[in-house]
């Protein structure tokens, strides 16, 4: 035990160490005796332990700390730990021994003044420490405090609760109808987040264990954690004993972990499931007045009824998961069981640089081969343009090229592309015609309409809009022209794919090109591994260039066209050199097109020449992700722009224009829109179309905002594109559309 009035010294040494932690002698002076223990329990979780390590040590920086690790006998290599972190104090249990003795393991063995426990599947947010901290000082009467916990999606999970009753079984954190009526009254007045504004801290019965700060003195006064709970509210007769003595435990919203939740518990899921009824049973026999010893035998009966129930639903979700499992490669076996493979021809306007050359690539080396016999026709490229072509370079199979099928409008080379599509349906003999782009779109559907009345043959059409030409790129006349034209060959498709949402309303309300049950939205997919890995490249494309590190680098990435306002672009640029001309700052322009020569002479004539760097296109393109520090979309109108996605991915901040999909991506608006003409919203800026100063005031916002917020922006927005845009859900939800058309589901 250690002296009251060493612990006040101590708490002074704290403060100091808070508001000075850039004085290199208090510093060394603190690092004496730690200041935090950090104790997390392992089991089969490494990978995710080895995350929550790193995040740990950026958030704390200079703050001294010693952390524990306490593993429980697990079998995926935990020695990774000392290999990558030498300074991590892991202890390996013989057999898994459960949260709460694991966690007394690692209390008997430290006394620094502040505990901090952590599950290993969770993520410490960037400025953790540091306003806990102050918090737990300026209040000694507060024994516990738990951070606001995010779900991997950045949504809050309940994890300030009350003390349980009867109807927390039915109207917990993760009960059925918590699920399905979240804000029912019995929900909400059992978890307390749903009562925070999100800034203030409050007082509530018990905080989550997955991530907790607690005061040493008041473990002296409580005592260590019930070992008789093996896993599950261990956390919450803690905070119960907590209360009974004196002390206070606090919800406090303004440090933040991101939460995995169950990767341990999904090692032994039936194991987790008895513990979890089990140890509600002991947390309520022991709060339990002696008096009311025949409730016992009625909570028994709800505890075991409520285990049957899990189990017979969990179960039935696996029956359920075969049952569809099944019934997919019955659907397959049907299609295909003369052993012939679908023949897919998917057909492109061109192979230039974006998001739809990229999406046809992947969709022709990724299909199932023992199902799909895919073949790609591509137009030729216009020499303004950059082209993709390269990502066929190593396949089996090459793109066959139409030349007369190209971006121009021109009667005569339109009727010879036509003529060579119907000679290549002639000779396909195709299942499925799936097409890409405006033009491709036009000509191969009518294409297979001559092709079905001649042979007879029931040929299925699929086209995906990209994006589309209705606004932006032309007159109103011939943007009218257009909505009738796609109107008139929405008749002919069998489906038609939007690649977000906004697109799909779009396509079924604003212009009404087809009804909504015609319209199926099939988000894009990408292998984002070279993005999410990004940083590993950091410097190299500033040394290319000449840039320093200690410039900002914002960037603009795309063709150089009109529909793309790199105009706008310029003029923003302009506007906040001059707001924040203390700011050192380099504008990059990656791509290329028709503008080249307008956007630079432009650039001259705003005086930008020594501030704007043009790049032309980058084919490896991630080494420009790792180093911008805000990614810029100012377009006119967009599908679901590629290059938002790949920023969110290299965790970029996003500042862009409010056109067609980019609303998706960015999320939902965070608060009230800013009288300076953006929009804060959940994983990026929002600006208005051609309005170049609010985009610029939304610049410096991204700057100058508080960093907490910043990254919690960029983690969910990072969350977000990870678990939506993956290559392996693009490809299963394009083949059971496939099989679905073939089987005439669709």
């Amino acid at each position: 035990m250690v002296t009251e009035g060493w612990k006040i010294s101590r708490r002074k040494t704290i403060s100091q160490h808070l508001e000075h932690k850039d004085n290199r002698e208090k510093i060394r002076g603190v690092n004496r005796l730690s200041l935090l223990d950090i104790i997390i329990v392992n089991y089969n979780s490494t990978d995710y332990l080895l995350r929550c390590l790193r995040s740990v040590y950026d958030s704390l920086r200079e703050l001294p700390a010693k952390v524990f690790v306490q593993d429980n006998a697990s079998e995926d290599g935990v020695d990774r730990v000392k290999s990558e972190f030498p300074q991590v104090i892991l202890s390996k249990n013989r057999y898994n021994m459960g949260f709460a003795r694991a966690i007394n393991n690692a209390l008997k063995q430290n006394n620094s003044p502040y505990i901090v426990i952590l599950n290993p599947d969770t993520y410490v947010m960037d400025g953790f420490f540091e306003p806990i901290l102050r918090y737990m000082e300026e209040h000694p009467h507060v024994g516990i405090v738990g951070p606001k916990i995010l779900d991997h999606d950045g949504s809050i999970q309940g994890s300030a609760r009350t003390f349980p009753t009867p109807l927390t079984g039915l109207f917990g954190r993760s009960s059925l109808l918590s699920r399905f009526f979240p804000n029912n009254p019995f929900t909400r007045a059992n978890i307390l987040t749903t009562r925070s504004d999100g800034k203030t801290p409050m007082e509530v019965d018990w905080v989550s264990g997955a991530c907790m700060v607690v005061r040493r003195k008041t473990v002296d006064d409580v005592g260590l954690l019930d070992e008789r709970f093996f896993m599950y509210w261990e956390d919450a007769d803690w905070c119960r004993r907590m209360w009974g003595k004196g002390g206070k435990v606090v919800y406090f919203p303004q440090a933040s972990v991101v939460h995995y939740v169950g990767v341990s518990s999904d090692q032994a899921p039936l194991r987790s499931i008895l513990e979890f009824h089990k140890s509600s049973y002991r947390l309520f026999d022991k709060y339990n007045r002696a008096s009311l010893w025949f409730v016992k035998p009625l909570a028994m009966a709800g505890i075991s009824l409520h285990l049957f129930y899990v189990l017979v639903s969990r179960q039935a979700r696996v029956w359920y998961e075969k049952l569809e499992f099944a019934k997919r490669h019955l659907k397959e076996a049907r299609v295909l069981e003369k052993g012939k493979k679908i023949k897919v021809l998917r057909m492109i306007a061109r192979l230039n640089i974006g998001g739809p050359a990229i999406h046809v690539h992947l969709l022709t080396k990724g299909l199932d081969a023992k199902k799909f016999e895919p073949t790609l026709v591509a137009g030729k490229i216009s020499p303004q343009e950059g082209d993709m072509s390269y990502l066929f370079d190593s396949a089996d199979k090459e793109p066959i090229i139409i030349p007369e099928l190209q971006r121009e409008i021109s009667l005569r080379m339109d009727l010879k592309a036509f003529h060579q599509i119907f000679s290549r349906l002639i000779e396909e003999k195709p299942d499925i015609v799936h097409t890409h782009t405006a033009k491709a779109g036009s000509s191969a559907r009518l294409a297979v309409l001559m092709y079905n009345l001649i042979y007879g043959k029931k040929v299925r059409t699929v086209h995906t809009f990209h994006g589309h030409v209705f606004e932006g790129y032309f007159s109103q006349a011939k943007s009218l022209l257009f909505i009738w034209v796609e109107r008139f060959l929405a008749r002919l498709t069998d489906v038609i794919i939007a690649i977000s949402k906004t697109q799909k309303r779009d396509l079924s309300e604003k212009f009404r090109i087809a009804p909504a049950k015609k319209i199926s939205t099939v988000e894009l997919g990408f292998d984002l591994r070279p993005f999410l890995e990004s940083e590993v490249s950091r410097g190299q494309f500033r040394r290319s260039l000449g840039i320093n590190d200690d410039s900002l680098l914002i960037g603009i990435i795309g063709r150089l066209v009109p529909i793309k306002n790199h105009l706008m672009f310029l003029e923003a640029a302009k506007i906040f050199l001059e707001q924040n001309a203390g700011v050192q700052t380099k504008f990059i322009v990656v791509g290329d097109g028709e503008l080249r020569g307008e956007l630079e002479a432009y650039c001259q004539e705003l005086g930008l020449t020594s501030y704007v760097i043009f790049c032309s296109w980058i084919r490896d393109v991630p080494l420009v992700y790792a180093d911008l520090d805000i990614l810029a979309l100012t377009s006119k109108n967009e599908g679901t722009p590629v290059s938002i996605i790949e920023a969110m991915a290299s965790s970029v901040p996003v500042i862009a224009t409010n056109v067609g999909g980019v609303l998706d991506l960015l999320g939902p608006p965070d608060g009230v829109p800013s009288p300076d003409g953006f929009l804060v919203c959940e994983r990026g800026i929002l600006s208005l179309k051609n309005d170049a100063s609010g985009f610029a005031k939304g610049l410096k916002y991204l700057i100058d905002g508080d960093i907490r917020e910043k990254q919690k922006r960029l983690m969910r927005a990072r969350f977000f594109v990870r678990g939506r845009f993956s290559e392996e859900r693009l490809l299963h939800d394009i083949e059971s559309l496939y099989l679905d058309l073939m089987n005439n589901r669709v």
